[in-house]
């Protein structure tokens, strides 16, 4: 039998019974607050454009005349929520632009109107004792995957450089499934926003290895700094490379790999503007527009990597192909391998450019 119901609750009304103290926030068994402003502006941000976010649970009791609430899930969300409604939240530039730097109070009439009367879907359980709470609550966390670390980001911030790097991955998925740099499967784990990333903190920092983006994530939390110009230059590269390869040419080639694009898109975007940490290169971007030479370079490069990349071939590869191989096959995302992948296209490159 089930043993809840569901229902919606405007934010006027969770407000109303907070205001009235007939919503109880912290019970014994809740986790204490403990959101960055930024999270709680994104969330404000949500509600304003009408996106879903997770489901709040509670508990009806009756205690000393009026019905309360008990936030069994959900408390700091609620909290988020209020916070804003009281001006202690800001509307960050990082998740709009519009309404950027204000608080409630601020905005349009319509917009605080709608916001307040903005359904929260909530499942309501009957009043229980605490060991049932306790059951309940665990119940909810069991059911929770372990995150990886694209997801554990995704859920520490809120920021400039998240926002930028999620938009682009949002832009660019349709191609990276289509050419197989990415899977379904993969995208549900969150595997174009870390690619996006990865790619957007070289562009903004330097080459890096793919550790280092959780700093990137950090230094450009609450400051935006030359992030509009590295989403530019990141555009210009994955939309350069889509021009040399369509979604099916890119398939059979090396290119198609993961780390490899990863390689393509910053060595093009290299030549196009200098990506700190890489070698200087004579070549400049008019090269780019011989999209059919580069494409047979980059096909030469790549038959290259099929044919030493298996184990047992890559004793055999030579000498010249040596650190490329090595690079491509092993700890392909620390910074000196992917530098060492750069540098073996890009001296490639200048070899039938020269010639």
């Amino acid at each position: 039998m089930k043993a809840f119901d569901v229902r919606a609750y405007s934010i006027s009304d969770f407000a109303e019974w907070y205001d009235d103290g007939k919503l109880d926030l912290s019970p014994d068994f809740q986790r204490r607050s403990v959101w960055s402003s930024s999270a709680k502006a994104f969330l404000a941000d949500t509600i304003i454009k009408g996106k879903p976010f997770p489901k709040i649970i509670l508990m009806q009791e009756f205690k000393n005349g009026k019905t309360i609430r008990v936030v069994v899930d959900g408390q700091q969300r609620l909290r988020a929520i209020f916070d804003f409604i009281n001006d202690g939240i800001k509307i960050s530039r990082a998740h709009n632009k519009e309404h950027a730097g204000k608080t409630f109070s601020q905005l349009p009439d319509e917009v605080r109107d709608d916001f307040l009367q903005y359904e929260v879907g909530c499942d309501v359980l009957n009043s229980a004792p605490l060991n049932d709470l306790l059951d309940i609550f665990a119940r909810i966390n069991r059911y929770t995957v372990k995150l990886n670390a694209q997801e554990m980001r995704n859920a520490t911030y809120s920021g400039f450089f998240k926002s930028g790097a999620y938009e682009l991955g949002y832009k660019y998925l349709d191609y990276w499934l289509g050419a197989k740099i990415l899977s379904k499967p993969s995208v549900s784990r969150m595997s174009e926003a870390e690619l996006a990333s990865d790619i957007l903190g070289c562009f903004l920092v330097q080459m890096q290895s793919s550790k280092a983006v959780e700093s990137t994530y950090k230094k450009f939390e609450d400051e935006e700094g030359d992030l509009p110009l590295a989403v530019v230059r990141f555009e210009k590269a994955v939309e350069t490379c889509a021009a040399i390869y369509s979604e099916d040419e890119l398939i059979p080639t090396a290119w198609s790999s993961k780390h490899m694009y990863f390689t393509l898109v910053t060595t093009i975007g290299h030549i196009q503007e200098s990506i700190l940490g890489l070698p200087e290169t004579h070549l400049d971007a008019g090269v780019l527009e011989q999209k059919e030479k580069i494409k047979s370079v980059l096909n030469g490069i790549s038959a290259d990597y099929h044919s030493y990349s298996p184990q047992p071939n890559r004793a055999a590869a030579p000498e010249h192909l040596k650190d490329f191989i090595r690079a491509s096959t092993l700890a392909t995302t620390d910074t000196q391998a992917r530098i060492a992948r750069a540098k073996h296209v890009l001296s490639v490159l200048e070899a039938h450019f020269d010639a």
